[in-house]
């Protein structure tokens, strides 16, 4: 029997242009709804951004990325993709499990989300450099 227990994961969406002309928010919408289809309960979800793609992707050459971490049933996953494919206002999409994250990395992922300036963690072990003496 399959796993059902929700697990971290989190995703990347490429939207098309079409999708973000009316706003930000409908697309938000969009994959919030695909989101919610599927029996994931989102943790953050935001415009990373907006730009040139490297090649054509069904004739469009500009898209605007959206990220999103969420728990979800590991079989929901299929469904999500499968919505994405069909959808013509998805070009791209890719999920992964997102074990790595702690909760330094989920605290930064939030500040990105609500659009505060995020400080990167320095190592704890890395020690600080020293200053010269003022000479007299």
């Amino acid at each position: 029997m399959a796993d059902s227990t929700p697990k971290l994961y989190e995703g990347m969406f490429l939207m098309t242009q079409a999708s973000v002309t009316a706003g930000i928010e409908s697309a938000l919408d969009i994959v919030r709804g695909m989101l919610e289809r599927a029996d994931a309960e989102i943790i953050h979800l935001y415009r990373w951004e907006e730009r040139k793609l490297a090649y054509p992707i069904a004739g469009q050459k500009r898209g605007t990325f959206l990220l999103t971490h969420f728990n979800a049933p590991p079989q929901a996953i299929a469904a999500v993709e499968r919505e994405c494919n069909l959808s013509e206002d998805v070009l791209r999409v890719m999920m992964t499990r997102a074990d790595y994250m702690g909760d330094v990395e989920m605290e930064q992922a939030k500040k990105r989300s609500e659009g505060l300036p995020v400080e990167e963690a320095a190592d704890a072990e890395t020690p600080a450099p020293a200053t010269a003496p003022a000479d007299a």
